[in-house]
């Protein structure tokens, strides 16, 4: 599989990204800039999954668009992010808090998360096996003026490439993965010891049940149906269960309850839908 680096936002440009999701939906799957899209099913990576982001690829920074309530999500998010990883940066400017980092946004999609931490002074690399919200991604951080490495792949690409990061962040992913062990696996490689890994995702209960599924994607209809599995939902215990033996310490999960009233998301002690995971990778993996 090959990955996309830096792609040049000339080319990307001028592969036109309209014409090529016209052709993805005809099931072409030539990639633009001389590079191959990824394979469905392969590693961790949903194919069907990474097919219904790429019909959406076009929507990815229309706040009114389908990708709506996850630009509602970024505040609240970034201020987890930006809590967990200061401290890791120490930079005593506090206009650019993760200044010195090196962060992966694994599963970035059009780079919603990478943007404002990029900003905040991280050397932010998004990888994400959908090739159309890369191309997304890439052009939105180029009009911004951001020096963002945007790569098509899964995270096992970059495992191969033999990268290592200070922070890892990946959210709203986990609940999408076809292997969620081997995802954890590539998640310890990654990331370097003493480095720190932000999770967010949905927890599986009958609460998240009625509102992530029922509520979302059938009453409100925030997302397209079909967009989430609530079987893939993991509960924090599980997501502690998978860390803890590749050398993590597993923080409590920080609840991200949303606010009808304002339309916003805030950290809560009620993790019964989404929530956040913070760990830090301590030690090597446990021999199996």
């Amino acid at each position: 599989m090959t990955m996309i680096a830096a792609l040049c936002r000339t080319a990307v440009r001028a592969a036109r990204r309209g014409s090529l999701l016209a052709e993805h939906r005809g099931e072409h799957r030539a990639g633009g800039a001389g590079a191959e899209t990824p394979t469905a099913n392969r590693g961790t990576v949903d194919g069907a999954d990474i097919d219904r982001f790429a019909r959406l690829a076009e929507q990815w920074w229309n706040p009114d668009g389908p990708h709506g309530p996850l630009h509602r999500f970024v505040p609240v998010r970034m201020t987890v992010i930006r809590d967990a990883l200061a401290p890791l940066a120490g930079s005593p400017d506090r206009r650019r808090p993760l200044a010195g980092l090196s962060v992966l946004d694994i599963g970035c999609g059009g780079g919603l998360l990478a943007e404002p931490m990029t900003r905040l002074g991280a050397r932010v690399t998004g990888v994400d096996a959908d090739m159309f919200g890369i191309t997304a991604a890439v052009e939105h951080a180029g009009d911004a003026g951001l020096d963002i490495e945007y790569v098509a792949g899964a995270a096992e690409d970059l495992v191969a490439a033999g990268r290592s990061f200070d922070a890892v962040v990946a959210s709203e992913v986990i609940e999408h993965v076809a292997d969620r062990q081997a995802f954890a696996d590539a998640l310890a490689a990654l990331l370097r010891l003493g480095g720190v890994l932000v999770l967010t995702t949905i927890n599986r209960t009958p609460r998240s049940y009625a509102t992530a599924i029922v509520g979302a994607e059938y009453v409100l209809r925030w997302v397209p149906r079909g967009t989430h599995d609530w079987s893939k939902f993991p509960t924090p215990e599980e997501l502690k269960g998978l860390l803890e033996p590749r050398g993590f310490a597993v923080g409590p999960a920080v609840g991200l309850a949303y606010d009808p009233v304002e339309g916003t998301f805030r950290e809560s002690a009620d993790a019964r839908v989404n929530y956040a995971l913070v760990a830090h990778r301590q030690a090597e993996a446990a021999p199996s």
